[in-house]
Protein backbone atom coordinates (compact mmCIF):
# COMPACT_ATOMS: atom_id res chain seq x y z
CA UNK A 1 0.00 0.00 0.00
CA UNK A 2 1.73 3.44 -1.58
CA UNK A 3 1.57 6.11 1.33
CA UNK A 4 0.48 9.68 -0.54
CA UNK A 5 3.02 12.55 0.92
CA UNK A 6 2.14 15.22 -1.66
CA UNK A 7 -1.36 16.01 -0.33
CA UNK A 8 0.51 16.52 3.40
CA UNK A 9 2.59 18.59 2.01
CA UNK A 10 0.41 20.61 0.70
CA UNK A 11 -1.91 21.01 3.44
CA UNK A 12 1.36 21.55 5.56
CA UNK A 13 1.32 24.68 3.23
CA UNK A 14 -1.86 25.94 3.36
CA UNK A 15 -1.59 26.17 7.09
CA UNK A 16 1.85 27.66 7.19
CA UNK A 17 -0.02 30.53 4.40
CA UNK A 18 -3.12 30.68 6.45
CA UNK A 19 -1.21 31.42 10.10
CA UNK A 20 0.79 34.03 8.19
CA UNK A 21 -1.57 35.88 6.81
CA UNK A 22 -3.73 35.78 10.05
CA UNK A 23 -0.74 37.24 12.09
CA UNK A 24 -0.30 39.80 9.53
CA UNK A 25 -4.22 40.82 9.79
CA UNK A 26 -4.21 40.81 13.89
CA UNK A 27 -1.04 42.98 13.67
CA UNK A 28 -3.09 45.34 10.59
CA UNK A 29 -5.67 45.82 13.28
CA UNK A 30 -3.56 46.40 16.26
CA UNK A 31 -1.73 49.00 14.60
CA UNK A 32 -4.88 50.79 13.87
CA UNK A 33 -6.10 49.84 17.41
CA UNK A 34 -6.23 54.13 18.92
CA UNK A 35 -3.92 53.39 21.74
CA UNK A 36 -2.70 56.68 24.03
CA UNK A 37 0.66 56.45 26.37
CA UNK A 38 0.21 58.28 29.54
CA UNK A 39 2.40 61.57 28.56
CA UNK A 40 -0.15 61.67 25.92
CA UNK A 41 -3.25 61.18 27.98
CA UNK A 42 -2.02 63.80 30.63
CA UNK A 43 -1.40 66.08 27.52
CA UNK A 44 -4.91 65.37 26.34
CA UNK A 45 -6.18 66.51 30.29
CA UNK A 46 -4.38 69.34 30.08
CA UNK A 47 -5.61 70.43 26.25
CA UNK A 48 -9.34 69.92 27.64
CA UNK A 49 -9.20 71.70 30.54
CA UNK A 50 -6.84 74.43 30.22
CA UNK A 51 -7.87 75.62 26.58
CA UNK A 52 -11.41 77.09 25.94
CA UNK A 53 -13.15 73.89 23.61
CA UNK A 54 -15.46 75.86 21.06
CA UNK A 55 -18.87 74.06 20.79
CA UNK A 56 -18.21 72.52 24.62
CA UNK A 57 -20.65 72.99 27.02
CA UNK A 58 -19.51 75.31 29.44
CA UNK A 59 -15.51 74.85 28.91
CA UNK A 60 -13.99 78.11 28.35
CA UNK A 61 -10.77 77.15 29.40
CA UNK A 62 -8.72 78.29 32.68
CA UNK A 63 -5.50 80.23 31.12
CA UNK A 64 -6.44 83.77 31.89
CA UNK A 65 -4.66 85.74 34.04
CA UNK A 66 -5.25 89.58 35.10
CA UNK A 67 -5.62 92.56 37.97
CA UNK A 68 -8.26 95.24 38.35
CA UNK A 69 -7.63 98.57 39.46
CA UNK A 70 -10.56 101.01 40.65
CA UNK A 71 -11.32 103.96 37.71
CA UNK A 72 -11.61 107.47 38.26
CA UNK A 73 -14.92 109.45 37.76
CA UNK A 74 -14.68 112.90 36.29
CA UNK A 75 -13.90 114.63 39.42
CA UNK A 76 -10.78 112.84 39.98
CA UNK A 77 -11.90 110.63 42.46
CA UNK A 78 -12.22 106.76 42.51
CA UNK A 79 -15.53 106.02 41.89
CA UNK A 80 -15.35 102.55 43.26
CA UNK A 81 -15.65 101.09 40.19
CA UNK A 82 -13.09 98.35 39.09
CA UNK A 83 -12.08 97.82 35.56
CA UNK A 84 -9.15 95.31 34.50
CA UNK A 85 -5.98 97.44 34.06
CA UNK A 86 -3.83 94.27 32.52
CA UNK A 87 -4.39 90.49 31.80
CA UNK A 88 -3.11 87.60 29.46
CA UNK A 89 -4.91 84.93 27.70
CA UNK A 90 -3.02 82.04 27.40
CA UNK A 91 -2.96 78.72 25.53
CA UNK A 92 -1.18 75.76 23.97
CA UNK A 93 -0.86 73.02 21.25
CA UNK A 94 1.45 70.40 21.26
CA UNK A 95 2.62 68.20 18.52
CA UNK A 96 3.94 64.64 20.36
CA UNK A 97 6.05 66.06 22.98
CA UNK A 98 7.19 69.41 21.97
CA UNK A 99 4.90 72.50 22.98
CA UNK A 100 3.80 75.72 22.15
CA UNK A 101 2.50 78.20 24.93
CA UNK A 102 0.82 80.95 23.01
CA UNK A 103 0.75 84.11 25.56
CA UNK A 104 -1.51 87.00 24.17
CA UNK A 105 -1.79 90.66 26.04
CA UNK A 106 -5.48 90.92 26.98
CA UNK A 107 -6.72 93.88 24.96
CA UNK A 108 -9.68 94.54 27.18
CA UNK A 109 -7.64 95.65 29.32
CA UNK A 110 -6.25 99.66 29.81
CA UNK A 111 -2.80 98.70 29.52
CA UNK A 112 -3.17 96.91 26.36
CA UNK A 113 -5.27 99.90 24.36
CA UNK A 114 -2.59 100.87 22.50
CA UNK A 115 0.07 98.63 22.88
CA UNK A 116 -0.61 94.59 22.48
CA UNK A 117 1.45 91.25 21.33
CA UNK A 118 1.99 87.52 21.72
CA UNK A 119 4.55 85.56 22.52
CA UNK A 120 5.02 82.16 21.90
CA UNK A 121 7.42 79.56 24.07
CA UNK A 122 8.11 76.69 22.04
CA UNK A 123 10.02 73.83 23.72
CA UNK A 124 10.33 70.31 24.16
CA UNK A 125 8.82 68.51 27.60
CA UNK A 126 12.34 66.65 28.17
CA UNK A 127 14.62 70.06 28.47
CA UNK A 128 12.35 71.33 31.57
CA UNK A 129 12.92 70.45 35.21
CA UNK A 130 10.36 69.30 36.41
CA UNK A 131 11.75 70.61 40.25
CA UNK A 132 11.03 73.93 38.69
CA UNK A 133 7.90 74.01 38.38
CA UNK A 134 6.42 76.28 40.57
CA UNK A 135 3.15 78.07 41.54
CA UNK A 136 2.52 81.55 43.05
CA UNK A 137 -1.12 83.19 44.35
CA UNK A 138 -2.14 86.21 42.47
CA UNK A 139 -4.81 88.50 43.73
CA UNK A 140 -6.65 89.90 40.83
CA UNK A 141 -7.17 93.05 42.79
CA UNK A 142 -3.87 94.48 42.59
CA UNK A 143 -2.43 91.89 41.11
CA UNK A 144 -0.16 91.39 44.28
CA UNK A 145 1.50 88.12 45.11
CA UNK A 146 -0.31 86.23 47.82
CA UNK A 147 2.67 84.86 49.48
CA UNK A 148 3.46 88.53 50.49
CA UNK A 149 0.55 88.97 52.54
CA UNK A 150 -0.28 86.85 56.05
CA UNK A 151 -2.17 86.50 58.93
CA UNK A 152 -5.24 89.41 58.90
CA UNK A 153 -3.47 91.16 55.73
CA UNK A 154 -4.20 88.36 53.90
CA UNK A 155 -7.98 88.28 54.29
CA UNK A 156 -8.10 91.42 52.24
CA UNK A 157 -6.24 89.85 49.79
CA UNK A 158 -8.49 88.21 46.86
CA UNK A 159 -6.07 85.38 46.12
CA UNK A 160 -8.41 83.55 42.75
CA UNK A 161 -5.49 83.73 40.18
CA UNK A 162 -2.18 81.74 40.04
CA UNK A 163 1.05 81.37 37.85
CA UNK A 164 2.62 78.69 37.14
CA UNK A 165 6.18 79.01 36.21
CA UNK A 166 8.61 76.69 35.31
CA UNK A 167 12.69 76.87 33.56
CA UNK A 168 14.96 74.40 31.98
CA UNK A 169 17.04 71.86 33.30
CA UNK A 170 20.59 73.22 33.53
CA UNK A 171 19.43 76.58 33.18
CA UNK A 172 20.01 76.05 28.96
CA UNK A 173 18.06 78.48 26.49
CA UNK A 174 16.61 75.62 24.67
CA UNK A 175 12.93 77.56 24.94
CA UNK A 176 12.53 79.20 21.41
CA UNK A 177 10.44 82.68 22.24
CA UNK A 178 8.73 84.75 19.34
CA UNK A 179 7.26 87.69 20.10
CA UNK A 180 5.03 89.80 17.91
CA UNK A 181 3.92 93.92 18.66
CA UNK A 182 1.67 96.04 17.35
CA UNK A 183 1.60 99.47 18.07
CA UNK A 184 -1.46 100.67 17.79
CA UNK A 185 -0.76 104.42 16.93
CA UNK A 186 1.82 104.25 14.95
CA UNK A 187 2.05 103.57 11.20
CA UNK A 188 4.74 102.01 8.67
CA UNK A 189 7.84 100.12 9.68
CA UNK A 190 6.90 101.22 13.53
CA UNK A 191 3.60 99.74 13.22
CA UNK A 192 4.70 96.63 14.44
CA UNK A 193 7.71 94.56 15.66
CA UNK A 194 8.72 90.84 15.33
CA UNK A 195 11.12 89.77 17.71
CA UNK A 196 12.93 85.49 18.28
CA UNK A 197 15.01 84.91 21.04
CA UNK A 198 16.41 81.96 23.00
CA UNK A 199 14.77 81.55 26.84
CA UNK A 200 14.91 79.60 29.81
CA UNK A 201 11.90 79.88 31.90
CA UNK A 202 8.44 79.82 30.91
CA UNK A 203 4.56 80.09 32.45
CA UNK A 204 0.88 78.99 32.45
CA UNK A 205 -1.72 81.26 33.58
CA UNK A 206 -4.22 80.06 35.71
CA UNK A 207 -8.10 81.62 36.83
CA UNK A 208 -8.48 79.07 39.12
CA UNK A 209 -6.41 78.41 42.18
CA UNK A 210 -7.47 75.08 42.62
CA UNK A 211 -7.23 73.68 39.18
CA UNK A 212 -3.61 75.42 38.85
CA UNK A 213 -2.41 72.86 41.73
CA UNK A 214 -3.89 69.76 39.45
CA UNK A 215 -2.53 71.69 35.96
CA UNK A 216 0.76 71.87 38.09
CA UNK A 217 1.01 68.66 38.81
CA UNK A 218 -0.32 67.12 35.49
CA UNK A 219 2.49 69.31 33.81
CA UNK A 220 5.61 68.23 35.78
CA UNK A 221 4.17 64.49 35.06
CA UNK A 222 4.45 64.99 31.57
CA UNK A 223 7.75 66.43 31.85
CA UNK A 224 9.38 63.40 33.43
CA UNK A 225 6.89 60.81 31.27
CA UNK A 226 9.16 62.48 28.60
CA UNK A 227 12.50 61.84 30.31
CA UNK A 228 13.24 65.61 32.11
CA UNK A 229 15.01 65.01 35.08
CA UNK A 230 15.89 67.71 38.13
CA UNK A 231 19.21 68.76 39.16
CA UNK A 232 20.62 66.77 42.13
CA UNK A 233 21.34 69.99 43.99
Amino acid sequence: MRTRRCPLRDESANYQFTRAWAIALVLVISSCTPYKSEVGETLEWMDNTYNPREGTSAAYGNGKVGWNAPTESTKGEFAGVERLASGLIETFTYKGCRITLRVEDDRASLAHNDVYGTTNYAFELKDIDPQSVKITTLSHEGGFECDNYQGVLREYVNCDHAEIAFSTRLAAPLIDEDRHTVFAKLTGADHESNFKSKGTSGFFGVDDIEYAGRLANAFAHAVQLAGGRSLPF
